[in-house]
């Protein structure tokens, strides 16, 4: 039997359920099942801040409200190498990919006090490779095989967004979203036998989606303000090279935080995130994938400005994270990460342009089969052409 035999609809399925004995990924071994693992389309100041930022940051690709807070144009681009090592009952490997999980306009309408913004951003990863060997009966006499899979893309998302000040105490904001992507997948099986010619098969998972937001911040007083989202994403339609077969549901988000300022020097800030993947559990189960879960996600972090003339010379950003992750890798699990980052960045050209750095160590586990440890290194430059003084 041959891969072609299989049937791409066969090879759909094998993608989704995608067999966990993996020997080679690009990206997380948690991004692997599903539809991947969740994008972070944030800046490094807020990644740096574990997260913690999101909802009162304007360049970070989340809260649209958070755009009324911007004084001039910005133009962002977000860079993230990574380093990572997992272990798995197949062995374990050490490897490294780079992403581009953000690219961003947005500024302040002038004569206004509405910020609005366009940005292009990662909604989930999904690059591996998996390879597993086993033996099959060929013209009555069992042949070693070994078959590869290896999809690589994802979802991203393309968000137009709006902010607006009201009564100076409180911003609001809506956006839309465009989730498109693909994912292209390779399929080999070779023989141990040499009389037997390898063979390949290669197919394309293409996603449309949309969904909107709205999200508000509201200043409760001089040093403390509070902010709450809500997103609804609807569903993603799902063809296998332009013949559509199935659609999987797409989370809700409801997202709340709080961020204070006890001194000049300091900005402290906590918030919490939670999604509705388990929507999409009886579309992935369909396909005979492990399904998927609700996820929760709690970070915490501040920011300490040495120099209150230039805010943006070398601060000390900190944060802690614990999300949990929505697609086991077995069924029944329940996969999990806790992260640590620091950061700092600097402002140059007068402070028209900046660089942000940004450093994760992500710790990623499920049961005590799976583990994984990231080490990421967040790059960010922004251009502000314009400094609003």
């Amino acid at each position: 039997m041959s891969l072609r035999s299989i049937g791409p609809r066969v090879l759909l399925l094998a993608v989704l359920a995608a067999i966990p004995s993996v020997l080679s990924a690009q990206s997380s071994i948690f991004g692997v099942r599903g539809l991947g693992l969740p994008g972070r389309p944030l800046t490094p100041a807020t990644r740096a801040t574990g997260g913690s930022f999101a909802l009162f940051d304007g360049e970070s690709s989340f809260n649209p409200a958070a755009l009324a807070f911007l004084k001039a144009p910005t133009a962002s681009f977000v860079l993230t190498p990574t380093w990572r090592h997992w272990e798995s009952p197949a062995g374990n490997a050490s490897l490294r990919e780079t992403r581009f999980p953000l690219m961003a306009v947005s500024g302040p309408i002038p004569g206004t006090d509405i910020g609005v913004g366009v940005s292009f951003g990662s909604y989930a990863d999904r690059d591996f490779r998996l390879s597993t060997i086993d033996t099959i009966m060929l013209r009555g006499a069992p042949v070693e095989v070994t078959d590869t899979i290896a999809s690589l893309g994802g979802l991203n998302e393309i968000r137009l967004a709006a902010g607006k000040v009201f009564g100076g105490r409180t911003t609001l904001g809506a956006a839309v979203y465009w989730i498109t992507g693909s994912n292209r997948i390779d399929a080999r099986r070779s023989f141990a036998d040499s009389t037997y010619l390898p063979v390949r098969q290669t197919a394309e998972l293409s996603y449309q989606g949309f969904g909107v937001s709205v999200g508000v911040v509201h200043k409760v007083r001089q040093n403390l303000q509070v902010a709450l989202y809500a997103r609804t994403d609807g569903h993603a339609n799902v063809d296998l090279d332009s013949t559509a077969v199935y659609t999987v549901d797409l989370p809700y988000t409801i997202g709340a935080g709080a961020q204070f300022k006890p001194s000049r020097h300091l900005t402290v800030a906590g918030q919490a995130v939670w999604r509705s993947w388990s929507g999409a559990n009886s579309d992935l189960q369909a396909r005979g994938a492990p399904g998927a879960a609700n996820t929760l996600e709690l970070s915490a972090g501040g920011e300490l400005v040495r120099n209150l003339r230039r805010p943006g010379s070398l601060p000390v950003r900190f944060g802690a994270r614990y999300a949990q992750l929505p697609f086991p890798v077995e069924a029944g699990a329940r996969p999990r990460e806790i992260g640590l980052s620091l950061g700092t960045g600097v402002r140059f050209a007068q402070d028209r342009a900046a660089i942000d750095l940004t450093l994760e160590h992500a710790w990623r586990s499920e049961s005590s089969r799976y583990s994984e440890r990231a080490l990421t290194l967040v790059l960010g430059l922004s251009v502000h052409p314009y400094t609003g003084r």
